[in-house]
């Protein structure tokens, strides 16, 4: 059981450290510990059905692909040391054992927690002050991270309150993951925005996009992609994640 380590939590930062122990045992371990491999074993624990939600299917299974190889070293029998185990809610992690809500138990020597933690207490007091508005609904999706719109404005807030990064989940697009990329181009983004001449806190019966109050501003390329795709010139660009593959 020592040298089973487990990682809960098949998010990006949870599958990067298994690709790495993996690498370091097909390439430093016959050097080292030869002796040792056969009794080595990772398994990757995720309580959704699949690993790296937020991530197109591709990438998924050539990860899977990936983790779950065989390994080939000369004088050590065909290892598959990493195994992952979906639909596993974890309820606790003791000094031996990572103990699963359906009865099941692991006995590791090293465990790792790549889960995700709690958010900011100002994350959910931000949460709980705008429960009278849209933001309770936005919950069933936002799921304790603050509901923001397309124009990265927290929902419910009247256009004043802006969120980005970790602590926001955007309204129309599917869930993006919780990396410095994602965060860096909503920041950018904001600061865009934020210096252009709109109005970004136009309401009518609900709110309305960031208006744009002169047409004669200039627009980077691509904003004039954007208004050309939505048939319209006088709202701002929503936020468009470009996924570097990084």
């Amino acid at each position: 059981k020592e040298l089973t380590f487990v990682i809960v939590g098949a998010g990006p930062t949870g599958i990067e450290f298994a690709a790495e122990l993996l690498d370091f045992i097909e390439e430093n371990g016959p050097r080292y510990y030869k002796e040792l491999l056969p009794y080595v074993s990772i398994k990757i624990v995720e309580a959704a059905p699949s690993i790296l939600r937020p991530f197109e299917d591709g990438m998924k299974d050539e990860a899977i692909r990936r983790l779950t190889r065989t390994i080939e070293i000369e004088g050590v029998k065909t290892l598959r040391p990493c195994e992952i185990l979906l639909n596993k809610q974890v309820s606790e992690v003791t000094a031996k054992y990572v103990n699963f809500k359906d009865g099941d138990k692991v006995e590791y020597g090293m465990a790792l927690w790549a889960a995700g933690i709690g958010p900011l207490p100002i994350t959910s007091n931000m949460i709980e002050t705008l429960e009278g508005t849209e933001q309770k609904d936005a919950q069933s999706f936002a799921r304790g991270r603050l509901a923001v719109d397309p124009w990265m404005r927290v929902i419910g807030g009247d256009g004043k309150i802006f969120a980005l990064g970790d602590c926001s989940c955007v309204s129309s697009t599917p869930m993006l993951p919780a990396t410095a990329q994602v965060a860096s181009q909503q920041g950018e983004f904001l600061g865009k925005l934020m210096s252009g001449d709109y109005c970004i806190d136009a309401k009518d019966e609900e709110m309305l996009p960031p208006i744009v109050l002169d047409p004669e501003q200039s627009k980077p390329l691509s904003d004039q992609i954007a208004s050309f795709a939505m048939g319209e010139s006088e709202i701002a660009a929503p936020f468009q994640y470009l996924d570097l593959g990084i």
